[in-house]
């Protein structure tokens, strides 16, 4: 960075145009192309703070450093950015190598554009090395100002489509760093915004430089075999032309070879030679318009025979970034397969340029709609942010979006949307509505039910069943493929703790005041916020959650509230046990201990756990024996079962000895088929020379069904003992890693 500051009277000079030093001609050149003499005036200007800010700065290879500036404006110029994002590409480095205030650039060029050069200022300051460790927090604000203003990203990829042109001057290492950074973040975020020009040399630039041995060699076998095949590709450019154009189609046909890195990622992810690859040279046929496309591919279809499951309709159904075309593979020639890509000439414009192609800020309805996916893409980080709970998160979620697969799917009113392949029925539900995610229960896949895991496939039409009372799933994240499902989830996880911290609170504070003869209702107006301004709580509710959670203790709460009535704690309580119904009690979802897997009818004990919530314990366990006194701890307290209003199953675990003789696994196997129960898990290992030890995890509806299985367990011939393992004073030996 300079140390120097740049003069008013410089600064003077700027404002009236006195030309410190002219545009260089080809840039100029360029530029008047489509730019007016305002405009111009505008680019003159810009080019004097650069260059002066810039005067005396070099590059590593002995160039000054005003001609990167210029290469990156001549980049934008090329892509037909408007005036404002050209020269905040000429100043994208000005605010942050010299004094230059951000305040006079607004005064020549306005708020609109300096935040443009802001933008980029501050992307150039991050270090993208080891995102999700060290800098999680920088991308966060990195996606953030491109969701403000998308030309900031456009500026940032040409200045770094520029300096990857240039990389073989920096040290080794940091070429590395710089190139693995560009194929892991630029790249995709440049497919995502359609700009598949700059994807494809920023790809291309990085895979030279990272594995140059490999490029060498792909290159040469790229070369030879579009060398191998000149005559039959000449023959085939002709004989498209011919035909179309006797069936009033004109048209125009390119042959278009693919980057080298797309070649070696087909190569490297299906594990296939070169030689096997079809479309390692492909032919892009543009026509005047849609009707023309899918005329074009009828003529091109009678000429040779499509290859199945190659056909891919973009048109009718765009891709996310705005790219639209129809693809086929034919075999063609001598048996050689060929791609062929069919667009109109303004499909042609956004497959290459992108966002680009359309983003003139000259009017607001500039971009059009073939880009709404793009923009939605961008757009969504705002929401991202709101929801991540912290910049790792949010990392991980624009990481997951950045390359994907698409899938097509419908809703039951013929909408498509569009999803990540290998998206699931809730990832659906929340691409519609944030709402119908969080309320899903079930689905129907083609108007027959589906479970909600199940893997979306192209066309399928897809309805989602709701339910007012439904609570989001944990499960769900294992299974869902989009970040905007898994975000919301968490989000959904995360309101659904505070709302059941909230209700164990409440449990907790009841019960502890039944000990002292109280109850919560006897507090109200004056009184509670009293009582909540001694506790120091602004409300009853964050009282509860505080509880729930273990930030308060329950007895000590209890004793102010009891204070409050002047009534003192029962020394001898009898608390009433709290009924278990449906897996809640009061409302209240329990989970069941690990250690101790408790079945209905077993004698239980609930926790209020701090992480957890309500967990329940056989009254056997050891971690309730310290508790089992009468008058149990604040966070311990006496629960039994209720009916439950439909079969639910509880998980226990049965340990069996016996003789290792064939087909033991078999007879015990039959046992459980013949109960009508279904085995979870199963391990076994060696006791000794003659003994076996299983221990099956098995689903039971009552503490009865699993004494009755033991009973016919320990009828078996060669079984030596059956017992179930309950993690108490009897068991305390046993080793409970497998049930873990």
């Amino acid at each position: 960075m300079s140390d120097r500051a740049i003069s008013n009277q410089a600064l003077l000079d700027f404002s009236n145009r006195k030309l410190l030093s002219p545009v260089p001609k080809k840039l100029y050149e360029s530029a008047k192309v489509y730019f007016s003499k305002k405009e111009l005036d505008l680019l003159q200007t810009a080019y004097n703070i650069a260059f002066e800010a810039h005067k005396d700065q070099f590059r590593k290879e002995g160039s000054a450093y005003i001609t990167h500036p210029v290469a990156v404006a001549s980049i934008l110029i090329e892509l037909h950015l408007d005036i404002q994002t050209v020269c905040a590409g000429l100043m994208h480095d000005v605010l942050e190598d010299s004094f230059i205030q951000k305040s006079y650039l607004e005064k020549l060029f306005g708020k609109e554009m300096v935040a443009i050069v802001d933008g980029v200022s501050n992307l150039n300051k991050l270090d993208f090395v080891n995102i999700e460790e060290r800098n999680a927090n920088n991308l966060q604000k990195m996606a953030l100002a491109m969701s403000k203003d998308i030309r900031v990203i456009i500026v940032k990829l040409c200045d770094r489509l520029h300096n990857m042109r240039t990389i073989e001057f920096l040290p080794r290492e940091k070429q590395i760093t710089k190139s693995i950074e560009t194929l892991e973040l630029y790249g995709p975020i440049a497919i995502r915004i359609g700009m598949q020009n700059i994807r494809s040399e920023l790809e291309d630039l990085a895979f030279k430089c990272i594995h140059p041995m490999r490029a060498r060699m792909l290159e040469s076998a790229v070369k030879q075999s579009v060398g191998g095949r000149k005559r039959i590709i000449s023959k085939l450019r002709k004989q498209f032309k011919y035909h179309l154009k006797n069936n009033d189609i004109v048209a125009t046909a390119k042959g278009r070879q693919k980057s080298l890195y797309s070649i070696y990622k087909k190569i490297k992810n299906k594990k296939k030679p070169f030689s096997q690859l079809l479309d390692v040279y492909a032919f892009r046929v543009i026509v005047n318009s849609v009707d023309d496309a899918y005329r074009a591919l009828g003529v091109i279809h009678n000429l040779h025979k499509p290859i199945g499951n190659r056909f891919k309709d973009y048109i009718a159904i765009p891709k996310t970034n705005g790219y639209q075309a129809i693809h086929t593979s034919l075999i063609a020639l001598d048996g050689i397969p060929i791609e062929v890509q069919i667009q109109t000439k303004s499909m042609e414009l956004i497959a290459l340029n992108g966002i680009s192609a359309h983003w003139s800020y000259k009017t607001k309805d500039s971009v059009s709609s073939e880009l709404i996916g793009a923009k939605k893409w961008i757009e969504s980080f705002t929401k991202l942010n709101e929801v991540s709970v912290d910049s790792h998160e949010f990392v991980e979620s624009i990481k997951t979006d950045l390359v994907y697969d698409e899938v097509y799917v419908f809703t039951p009113t013929g909408k498509i949307v569009n999803l990540k392949s290998g998206s699931t029925p809730i990832d659906f539900a929340y691409e519609l509505h944030t709402e119908l995610g969080n309320k899903a229960i079930g689905c129907k896949v083609n108007r027959k039910y589906a479970p909600l895991n199940i893997r979306l496939e192209n066309g399928q039409s897809i309805e989602i069943i709701t339910s007012k009372n439904n609570e989001v799933s944990p499960d769900w994240l294992n299974f869902v493929a989009t970040s905007k499902a898994r975000s919301s989830i968490r989000f959904a996880l995360r309101k659904q703790k505070i709302s059941q911290a909230r209700k164990a609170g409440k449990l907790l504070l009841e019960n502890e005041l039944k000990r002292g003869g109280a109850t919560l209702d006897q507090y109200r107006g004056t009184r509670m916020s009293r009582i909540l301004e001694m506790i120091g709580v602004k409300s009853l509710n964050e009282l509860l959650t505080d509880l729930g959670s273990g930030k308060k203790t329950g007895a000590l709460v209890a004793e102010r509230f009891l204070s409050g009535l002047k009534l003192k704690k029962n020394k001898n309580p009898q608390v009433k046990a709290m009924v278990l119904s449906d897996h809640q009690i009061e409302g209240v979802s329990v989970i069941y201990a690990k250690c101790c897997m408790p079945i209905h009818g077993d004698p239980i004990t609930a926790h209020s756990d701090t992480d957890r919530g309500i967990v329940i314990h056989h009254s056997r366990c050891r971690q309730v024996a310290p508790h089992r006194s009468h008058n149990l701890s604040a966070r311990y307290f006496p629960v039994m079962w209720g009916s439950d209003s439909k079969e639910l199953h509880y998980k226990g675990h049965v340990k069996i000895h016996a003789e290792d003789k064939p087909g033991i696994l078999a007879d015990i196997a039959s046992v459980f088929t013949k109960s009508n129960l279904n085995i979870v898990n199963i391990q076994s290992r060696d006791i000794d020379a003659m003994i076996i030890e299983f221990v099956v995890e098995v689903e039971v509806l009552n503490a009865d069904s699993i004494n009755q299985l033991m009973v016919k367990l320990r009828s078996l011939r060669f079984v030596t003992s059956c017992s179930r393992i309950v993690n108490d004073a009897k068991t305390k030996n046993e080793k409970t890693n497998f049930y873990k």
